[in-house]
């Protein structure tokens, strides 16, 4: 998705709905974590200078009527979306004033039924639900056939297939810098197993630690929810949204939703500035490396010639960051489709 150019007034009043749905349409305080959402919003994705103070209480059609065409109507949806998740506990208040303004816009999306979910405690539901959909939006599984097909292949490479671990050990050989090598490096630092060698999880998460490589992004439980707001970013639907939904219920919420009991979940790991960051960098991006993007073709050239070329920002500090002091097995991979 690329970066949406807002007007002052429509940034306003993104920042207005936002503000309504953390204050429940101002009948409560804004809390911390709300209160630096708006702040980092306006910050790295609206590009605009409002004091979060000033903002008014505006009825859901105003809101709707401020905010110009469809594209720019869904992406102000899915932020609203995100609101009730930050102080960890799903309030229905703040869902209904998300599904007011929703419906005032006549929109109707995946993650919003995805929110009602949580709100009911319909967590296998929505597993399943989402197991569902990330076959064909992440993996780019299409039909039944290919579905079984990357299951059985990503089962196959988990009990170990040398001619696939063969090939991503190579990449060892290639330049230091360049993609393929820093993958190499990136994986054993943290003593991931390469796709083909036992445990992994195959070619299947290859963009995901790829979006990692390239957007700058570690592997503790922070770096999985600022990679998720990357991802959030380079998709045109509302699946992105949905890749960063994962992990605030992982590791945000601490609801134990797809980390398979490999792991522990984790509380309070969502620091709305830097995923935010995470964000603006993936709306700059200008390929989906989950829809036809080819690892191989791009392997042997240098890491930062491709993040220039993908139009990523300049990332500051080392080339790769170093694993945490805590990574002992694959914390980011448990959790990931």
């Amino acid at each position: 998705m690329q970066p949406t150019n807002w007007t002052a007034a429509e940034a306003r009043s993104f920042l207005e709905g936002m503000r309504a749905v953390a204050t429940v349409r101002g009948t409560r305080p804004i809390d911390p974590i709300s209160q630096e959402m708006l702040e980092s919003v306006g910050h790295h994705v609206l590009h605009a200078q409002i004091d979060i103070n000033t903002l008014a209480d505006r009825t859901p059609g105003e809101l709707a009527a401020n905010i110009g065409d469809s594209r720019r109507q869904r992406e102000f949806v899915q932020f609203l979306i995100l609101m009730p998740y930050l102080d960890m506990e799903v309030d229905p208040a703040q869902v209904a004033v998300v599904e007011d303004i929703a419906g005032e816009l006549g929109i109707a999306t995946d993650t919003l039924t995805d929110l009602r979910q949580v709100r009911d405690g319909r967590m296998k539901r929505l597993l399943f639900d989402y197991s569902r959909r990330a076959l064909t939006d992440y993996a780019d599984a299409e039909s039944a056939w290919q579905k079984i097909g990357l299951i059985t292949k990503t089962l196959h490479q988990a009990i170990g297939d040398a001619k696939v671990a063969k090939r991503f050990l190579e990449l060892e050989q290639l330049p230091e810098g360049s993609l393929g090598h820093s993958f190499f490096r990136f994986y054993r630092a943290r003593s991931f197993p390469l796709p083909g060698e036992k445990k992994s999880f195959g070619e299947l998460l290859v963009p995901h630690d790829c979006s990692h490589i390239l957007g700058g992004f570690n592997t503790d439980m922070n770096g999985e929810m600022n990679v998720g707001g990357f991802e959030a970013g380079v998709y045109d639907d509302s699946f992105g949204f949905e890749l960063l939904l994962e992990v605030i219920l992982d590791f945000h919420l601490g609801k134990k939703f797809t980390t398979l009991g490999l792991l522990p979940p984790g509380t309070n790991h969502f620091d709305p500035d830097q995923v935010m960051i995470g964000y603006e960098r993936g709306l700059a991006c200008n390929v989906n490396l989950f829809k036809g993007w080819d690892f191989w073709a791009v392997a042997g050239e240098q890491l930062t010639d491709l993040r220039s070329r993908y139009g990523i920002p300049e990332i500051p500090g080392p080339l790769l960051p170093e694993p945490p002091a805590s990574i002992t097995t694959t914390p980011d991979h448990a959790g990931d489709c």
